[in-house]
């Protein structure tokens, strides 16, 4: 249980979702919003769970407002998710690992998180590779000595090169796993909406 005292959850959930044409955060599957269910793993995680928002704040805050989170706004948020990852670091900066996720990936299972928690070593990225594709990608638990790197992101670049760069250690994740939701033909296949 040590692991988990020394972890912070970043939940990167401020974009506009341009190519869906409304705020993939607020879209439902099985009764909850993306938001919501993205928070309701990470509280499974850790207590300290940071949610960066921007696009529609007031609507996303109002969606998570009977959990116990944080809540931060990113005002750069329409310059790309670097931004969001730079700016909600600065918030989880005093814990051992940051565990950075996306609000639109729903079907990741919490086992998944899990053990990604179980490999941290406090010095290497733990992050998740995609079975099907052999690419590192978030889910990705990133230890203190990354927190510069990570606070000096901008644009909509993330965290990939640092993923690419930099010794990490996968944990593989199933391709059924990996979908996230980007366009409308991604919400009406997996959301069934």
């Amino acid at each position: 249980m040590e692991k988990y005292k020394s972890l912070a959850v970043l939940i990167l959930a401020a974009g506009s979702s341009n190519r869906l044409g409304e705020p993939k955060q607020l879209l439902k599957y099985e009764g909850s919003s993306l938001l919501e269910l993205s928070v309701k793993n990470a509280l499974n995680l850790t207590k300290n769970v940071f949610v960066v928002l921007g696009h529609k704040e007031k609507e996303c805050k109002e969606e998570i407002k009977k959990y116990s989170v944080n809540t931060v706004f990113n005002r750069n948020h329409e310059l790309g998710m670097g931004t969001s990852i730079s700016f909600g670091i600065k918030y989880t900066k005093y814990f051992d690992n940051t565990l950075i996720m996306l609000c639109d990936q729903p079907f990741i299972p919490l086992e998944h998180f899990k053990a990604l928690i179980k490999k941290a070593d406090n010095k290497n990225i733990i992050c998740s590779l995609y079975e099907h594709n052999s690419k590192k990608s978030v889910p990705a638990i990133f230890p203190k000595n990354y927190y510069e790197k990570l606070e000096k992101l901008d644009k909509d670049f993330g965290a990939k090169f640092l993923l690419k760069e930099n010794k990490t250690i996968d944990v593989k994740l199933k391709e059924r796993f990996t979908i996230d939701i980007d366009t409308k033909e991604d919400a009406n296949k997996f959301l069934n909406l």
